[in-house]
This record gives structure tokens, sequence and C-alpha cells, in this order.
């Protein structure tokens, strides 16, 4: 039997599902089950689970009836210690669990504390694993999200018919509880940077006098290309929003990263300038605003527009001789942040071929992670020499938006780390 026809014949095996947390990508995932399962439903919000009950699947009065009626339960909630209040606290999910029920925590959560509930779990027979969600709603409704999933063999093989029901992109990130969870944190930092760096840099060009257009193609074209000047920037110029991200849950993930930094004893130097950045517009903008309010945050901080009257108009010569340095500074952010970033997943114990092999098609990639990656794969030493014409078109830059008026944070701590290897600090040994 051919994969796909084994998919098939496993997504048309109808299962009793149970699913809890219907927040914006909660309910999307949730869907995917309604046509060829038996699907049972809770929130603590009783509105959320309504479109769904709509759609057939049944409410479930509490978590511990959704667990009596359940064979798999997945759960999507914000944060580690909601998973854990879901479980373990009054009327939680473990009154209603069984030994032998498998729970799929899709939460991006702590790697270390879900394998502590995991281990909680176990002790009562009842398995957990994790399988995190690369993908916003939109995609996980259009069947393309990405899972990033960690379990032993006996339960991997168990869960993959539920899995397929959502998408055909699962990417197993190892055996160990919690380390799906660690890759998905490893992405939305590397995204993160790359997407408040690009958008700092590109602030810096507009008030050189360059285009958003000229600097979209010429990243899209260079080094600096990432999923940032691939789809934010054109969505800018089209008056669109490229996410609809909650701004909060984009800090805790990050969060996490420095957290997980910290952990293994990494220094992340760019992650932590990203983390308060973010707290930085949660704080002035609200904890209802969106990621991609920050693309107003930093028009504002940097005293310009991404757009204006202009946009389109050939920019003058001595602007467009900055192009090169704002597609240099842009991909010096990409591969350093994905030395940081990966660093703190190996010694995690994400291993170099898995991260490799997932960051090529997640949302954190750039131009530069793959050639990173690429040479790290390939053991190839990680010499100094190299970060010379690098920090010397980083500090081409940074003087730009010294006499420009338009602060460049995260820019400058990568030109500090740049500076710091070339002048003799190790990268992070990957062979050790």
């Amino acid at each position: 039997m051919s994969p796909p026809q084994q998919q098939q014949q496993e997504t048309r095996i109808p299962m009793r599902i149970g699913y809890i947390g219907l927040g914006a990508l909660g309910s999307e995932l949730a869907r995917c089950f309604v046509a060829g399962h038996e699907l049972a439903v809770w929130d603590l919000n009783d509105r959320a689970a309504a479109p769904l009950a709509r759609a057939g699947a049944h409410v479930a009065p509490s978590a511990a009836e959704l667990a009596k009626r359940s064979d798999v339960i997945l759960l999507c909630l914000p944060r580690s210690a909601d998973v854990r209040e879901l479980i373990f606290g009054h009327r939680g999910l473990v009154e209603g669990l069984s030994p032998g029920q498998l729970v799929i925590d899709q939460t991006s959560g702590v790697p270390k504390e879900t394998a502590e509930t995991a281990a909680r779990l176990a002790a009562r027979g009842v398995v957990m694993m994790d399988a995190a969600v690369s993908a916003s709603p939109h995609v996980v409704a259009q069947g393309a999200a990405t899972l990033m999933a960690a379990a032993p063999d006996d339960v991997y093989e168990r869960a993959l018919p539920v899995l397929r029901a959502i998408t055909a992109k699962i990417h197993r990130c190892g055996t160990r509880v919690g380390d799906g969870q660690a890759m998905k944190i490893v992405n939305n930092a590397m995204n993160a940077a790359c997407r408040l760096g690009t958008l700092e840099v590109v602030a810096m060009g507009r008030k050189a006098g360059l285009s958003l257009a000229a600097m979209t193609a010429t990243l899209n074209a260079g080094r600096g290309c990432n999923q940032t000047t691939e789809k934010m920037l054109p969505a800018i110029a089209r008056g669109e929003a490229s996410t609809n991200f909650a701004l909060s849950l984009m800090l805790k993930d990050v969060n996490q990263a420095a957290a997980l930094g910290m952990e293994q004893g990494v220094p992340m130097p760019i992650t932590g300038i990203v983390c308060s950045l973010l707290q930085i517009g949660v704080n002035t903008i609200g904890t209802q605003a969106k990621l991609e309010d920050m693309v107003g945050l930093t028009e504002t901080m940097a005293a310009t527009r991404f757009m204006d009257s202009s946009t389109g108009a050939a920019p003058d010569e001595d602007a467009a001789d900055t192009l090169p340095t704002i597609d240099a500074a842009v991909a010096a952010l990409g591969q350093l942040v994905t030395y940081e970033c990966v660093a703190a997943g190996f010694r995690h114990g994400l291993s170099l071929p898995d991260m490799t092999r997932i960051l090529h098609g997640t949302s954190g990639w750039s131009h530069a992670s793959r050639e990173v990656l690429a040479q790290l794969n390939a053991d190839t030493r990680v010499s100094s020499e190299q970060f010379g014409p690098m920090a010397a078109s980083l500090a081409t830059a940074a003087e730009l938006g010294l006499r420009l008026g338009a602060p460049m944070p995260i820019s400058c701590a990568v030109r500090g780390v740049a500076e710091s290897a070339l002048h003799g600090s190790a990268i992070q040994s990957f062979g050790d």
C-alpha cells in the first residue's frame, strides 16, 4: 500500500477524538476532525464551542466528561501552566482519564514543563506526547499546517492517524516529550527576530529615501531573503495584514526561547533584544494587540512610513547605494540569530539534521539560515574571518541609522555579536 493510500485509509477510520482549547488556532485544528470522526470539544469559553457544535461536534459539559468519551484528547492552550491546571486542577481532565488513553499537547509550551506533566500522567497509565503547530488558522483550514511532534516509537505510530487528519506535513523531532515544542521555540524565535529586524532596517532605508518596492525587490533577490521579505513587506505594500497572530503570544514564545537559552547556558543577545521590543509593543499598544501592530510601532520609532505618495518612484543615486547595505544587514541578522537559536536547540538535545530538515520549511527560515545549517551539517569549521565583511556592513548600517535618526536595536545587537566573533569570541561549538 502506498503512503497516500495508507494515509487515506487511516484517516477514514472513525475515532473518538476530544479537543480542548478552542481559540483561533485550536478551533481550526478541532474542525479537522468533524467530518471523519466522533468529535467532542470543550473550552472555558462556552461561546467558543458554538461553531463546532453547529458543525456536528458534541460539546462536553466539562474537561473530565470529554475525557470519558474520548480515546485521544488533543490540547491547544496558551501556556504549559494552563495545560497543567486543565489536567490536574479542580474538576480537571485527569478525573475522566483512564489507563491507555493518549493525550496530544499542541500548545506552544515549555518543553521541561510538558515532560513533567507527561511523567505525572504516565504514573496513571496515560500516555502524553507533544505535536506543536507551525501555522496560522487559515493555513490549518487549508490542510497545510506543519506539525512538530515528539514521542517514543510506539506512541508516535499510534498518534500518526490522528495527526494526519490535520496535515500531511508532520515532522518528528525526537523521542522525548517536549522536543516538538523545543523545535517550535527555535523556529518562532528566528521568525520574530527576522520579522522585527527586517522592519527596522527597512524603516532606516525609508528614511534614506528608498522605496519599499526597491528594498523588497533587493532583499528577495539577495541573501537577506526571509519569510518577512517574501510575505510581510508585499502585504504592507498592498495595505494588508500578513498575520492575525496575537502579539502577546509571540512575546510568550520568544520569552520561552530566551529561557531555553538561559537553561542551556547559551547566550542569546539578539533574542533578548527581540523580547524587549515585543514587550514594549505589548506595554505600548495593549494586551489585545496583534503582531502586525509592530509595523506601526516601528514606523513611530523611526518617524517614517513604509508607504507614502512617493512609493514606487526610483530612489536617488545616493539612496540606491544603500540597497547593498540593507541586504547585508538583514542577511547578517538571519545568520547570527540562526547560530544562537540553533545552539540553544542543540544544547537542549535537538539534532542538527532534524533542525535543518524542519527549519528549512517553517516560518523561521531565511536564506542565511539555510546557509548556516548546511555549513553546520557539513561539519565545516566556523572561522572568525568570515565575520569581517559582516561586521563592516553592519557598522555602515548602524552609522546610517544614527545619522538618520532610525533606531536599530536588533541590528546593533547583531553587530555586537559579529564584532565579538571577529575579535576572538568563539561561536557555539556544535561538536561538543
